[in-house]
């Protein structure tokens, strides 16, 4: 066990920000406006971790670096395919005594870094906040709408860091072996922090580390990626539950059942007041647990 931070740490002497990265030319440029854009005062770097593309990101970026003249350190992490290898793979060509994360088709806002860093100070993991409501369409955005919060991201088991939007002291990231890239269906990020707590660290949430966090455009894609991270549940809960985690009751997966049931897009909009993309998200949460719960040969309601 490790003993979590009490005493107030240093301000690292450079801070890395890994992007992973998979064909993500039309929204990678945002991210690193965004990320030249930091009112952060202190030394930082920014790689971009390229998990195979196949959209001429490096030509892309070589031409960018050319043009704008903003530094980006590229790796090559098309060795093993998922957003765990490009992390990892980030963080291993790092230098940076503390490591933010964000995602290729996100925006950080200007404060982003500042944030994490300062509420690191005194915590090995730092979560931060998302919102959904700038860079996604109105239905698009009603499908998952959040907003930032001071509470982070709670479970009925541990907090967690979404990997989209964390930071970690690389001596942390190193000391659990960084992300699990067996874990392919989501989950990876819930798994990386409670490792990280299990261990004995402490994790804190900046609530004012806002990404704008891009969704799915499309029901089709929506339903997907909701469906597969619920799969990635029942996985978590077979590698977690001797720790405490749990799943529904069966009072509750009764209770949830019968809300979709009255909820369902067949009910008139007027008598269910139901958003139907919301609908469609916890539709797919259990067609997922239902799946994983084959998959896994273990029953997650």
């Amino acid at each position: 066990m490790n003993e979590s931070t009490t005493m107030k740490r240093p301000r690292p002497s450079l801070v890395s920000v890994i992007v992973p990265t998979f064909d993500a030319i039309a929204t990678i440029g945002h991210q690193l406006d965004a990320l030249a854009a930091q009112d952060y005062d202190g030394a930082y770097d920014v790689i971009v971790s390229d998990n195979g593309s196949i959209d001429g990101l490096r030509e892309w970026l070589d031409e960018r670096v050319r043009v704008d003249g903003q530094v980006v350190h590229y790796v090559d992490a098309s060795g093993s395919a998922g957003a765990s290898h490009a992390r990892n793979a980030g963080a291993a060509h790092s230098s940076g005594e503390f490591l933010a994360f964000c995602d290729a088709d996100d925006v950080v806002r200007s404060a982003w870094l500042r944030e994490l860093v300062a509420t690191a100070s005194t915590a090995d993991l730092v979560s931060g906040s998302l919102d959904t409501s700038v860079v996604n369409s109105v239905a698009t955005y009603r499908r998952r709408p959040l907003s930032p919060s001071l509470h982070g991201f709670e479970t009925d088991f541990l907090p967690y860091a979404p990997g989209c939007n964390f930071g970690v002291w690389s001596s942390v990231f190193r000391a659990v072996r960084g992300f699990d890239e067996t874990i392919t269906d989501g989950g990876e990020d819930l798994d990386f922090s409670w490792r990280v707590q299990l261990a004995g660290y402490r994790m804190a949430h900046a609530g004012a580390a806002i990404v704008d966090y891009r969704l799915r455009p499309t029901v089709r894609e929506f339903w997907s990626q909701v469906r597969r991270y619920a799969v990635g549940d029942v996985l978590l809960y077979s590698a977690y539950r001797e720790y405490g985690f749990t799943g529904l009751s069966n009072t509750d997966f009764a209770q949830h059942v019968l809300r979709l049931l009255v909820t369902n897009p067949a009910v008139p909009h007027a008598l269910s007041r139901s958003p139907r993309g919301q609908w469609i998200g916890a539709a797919a949460v259990v067609v997922g647990h239902l799946q994983g719960s084959i998959r896994y040969r273990t029953l997650f309601l």
